[in-house]
């Protein structure tokens, strides 16, 4: 069974920073003039590149990020269509023109309006994707919707009703005066409950699930289902050791009150067992409910699996596993699975365990607003780099070299580039783990980033780049180890850790 961590990796983003980044190797390589100066490369030939690069660079942040895997491929999607369309709209223009345009213009041509087709089709794809994102979200309200409905019309007005029947009756105009008022206090902590479940799925937009006790939540739910089935029985195993928290709030105990008593209205035998097994992972916590009964009808199933509502008009299908639903699931960012066997059925609702990073609520992936903190902190420090470098080397043009062309504004904005990636992978790495908790520690931040900065000049400076260099046909020493370019790097890490840090510390 899957867990309820969604994949950290959409490879949909990959694609994007694929079409960027061949599109942009197009531009160097068919279109940028090395001779250029660098007031004609910054007006004439930069803005494509960086926008080449600025795709490729979104890409990476799209694959890394925590957007759903669905939203990442339609934006994925409408990249290759742009770019598609671009190509096809080229190969037309050519067979059209001939020989008319020089091979420099055809390929200054061919390069500007591949990087246009594919931003063209980025932006498609963004807009197309937060569109269905948010007829996503209005479907998840409508749903909650339905249910505060069915619960407004057959939990509290019919219970309403009864308890004005029974209270225009005086105890001299029933024989059961007493019952009376027994029915009347159960029907009033009928509408009690109701309350409460309502106040469980309609909740403030932006609430979040927080680390819940699961063991007490279970607890309070068993001892409320047995107060109501004390014919039945209900046994508890859980496998782990210490308090077991996951990501729930404090409805979580109704959740897990609908589903067992479920399990014991629909079980063979008037008295029932139910089993309720818990055990972790490493990223979620799974718990596990098995009852004797004839097995959940595959319409049912679906309301947990599939989010398929039952029609709000029918009293008959209850609106209990419905609201499992919608907390668990839409709510908790949890997964719920549903095995019926001979022997009756299991449902299985695994919730994500709680981290010290900073990832979103689903606990998948870097979120949006640690990405933008990432572009300021590389940009940040890549300038910073890049000007040490530029005074204790005297030139940026070697970076260019890497990609083709012996150029210093091709090597900014080269350098500038490779900043944000290798601060994406940083971002990528902390924030995942937080090692050492640095994320709550400014200062440690900026002494990993120093650090993160010194293995990058010795692995990708010292051995990767010197590598690449000869493959382009440049001589190269490996490894290539020099002080200047250590004290690079060096700023480098320091400057992105305490900018990175910064902006980790002001949103939390």
């Amino acid at each position: 069974m899957d867990g309820p961590r969604r994949r950290d990796i959409k490879y949909g983003g990959f694609v994007v920073a694929a079409v960027g980044f061949l599109a942009t190797r197009y531009t160097v390589l068919e279109s940028i003039d090395p001779s250029a100066t660098l007031g004609a490369f910054l007006l004439g030939q930069a803005t494509f590149l960086v926008l080449g690069l600025g795709l490729t660079v979104f890409g990476i942040g799209l694959s890394v990020s925590s957007y759903d895997e669905s939203f990442v491929n339609t934006i994925a999607g409408w990249s290759l269509l742009g770019t598609l369309s671009m190509v096809v709209v080229l190969g037309l223009t050519f067979v059209g023109i001939g020989d008319a345009a020089g091979e420099v213009t055809r390929s200054a041509l061919v390069a500007n309006v591949l990087i246009g087709g594919s931003i063209g089709g980025v932006l498609t794809g963004v807009r197309t994707a937060l569109n269905d994102h948010n007829r996503h979200e209005l479907s998840k309200q409508a749903d909650r919707l339905t249910v505060l409905n069915r619960i407004l019309r057959h939990e509290v007005l019919n219970k309403v009703n009864v308890i004005r029947g029974y209270a225009d009756l005086s105890a001299e105009q029933t024989a059961g005066g007493a019952s009376s008022l027994q029915v009347i206090q159960r029907n009033a902590d009928r509408i009690d409950d109701s309350i409460t479940e309502l106040r469980a799925i309609v909740g403030p937009a932006d609430e979040r699930p927080v680390p819940t006790d699961v063991s007490s939540a279970l607890r309070t739910a068993i001892d409320d289902v047995s107060a109501g089935h004390p014919e039945a029985t209900v046994t508890l195993d859980v496998d782990a050791a210490g308090e077991i928290r996951a990501l729930a709030d404090a409805h979580l105990d109704t959740a897990l009150r609908h589903l067992l008593d479920n399990a014991i209205v629909y079980a063979r035998t008037d008295d029932a067992h139910v089993a309720v097994r818990v055990s972790e992972t490493a990223d979620s916590v799974d718990i596990a409910i098995e009852d004797e009964g004839p097995g959940i009808p595959e319409d049912v199933a679906a309301v947990l699996e599939e989010r398929r509502l039952p029609e709000y008009d029918d009293p008959t299908t209850g609106f209990g596993l419905t609201l499992v639903r919608l907390l668990t699931v839409d709510k908790y960012g949890g997964v719920v699975s549903v095995e019926s066997t001979d022997e009756g059925s299991v449902v299985t609702v695994s919730l994500p365990r709680p981290t010290d990073n900073i990832t979103d609520a689903e606990g998948y992936g870097v979120p949006p607003w640690v990405l933008g903190v990432t572009t300021v902190a590389g940009l940040t420090s890549g300038v910073v780099m890049g000007l040490v470098s530029q005074s204790l080397t005297g030139s940026l043009a070697i970076i260019g070299a890497l990609y083709g062309v012996m150029n210093g504004g091709v090597g900014w904005i080269l350098h500038l580039f490779h900043s944000l990636v290798f601060g994406v992978l940083f971002a990528v790495a902390v924030t995942r783990r937080n090692p050492w908790h640095v994320l709550q520690r400014p200062t440690a931040m900026t002494a990993l980033g120093g650090v993160y900065g010194l293995f990058l000049w010795f692995f990708a400076s010292g051995f990767v780049m010197p590598l690449w260099l000869r493959a382009v046909g440049i001589p190269a020493t490996v490894p290539s180890l020099s002080l200047p370019i250590f004290v690079a790097h060096a700023v480098w890490g320091v400057v992105f850790g305490g900018v990175f840090a910064a902006g980790i510390d002001r949103r939390q």
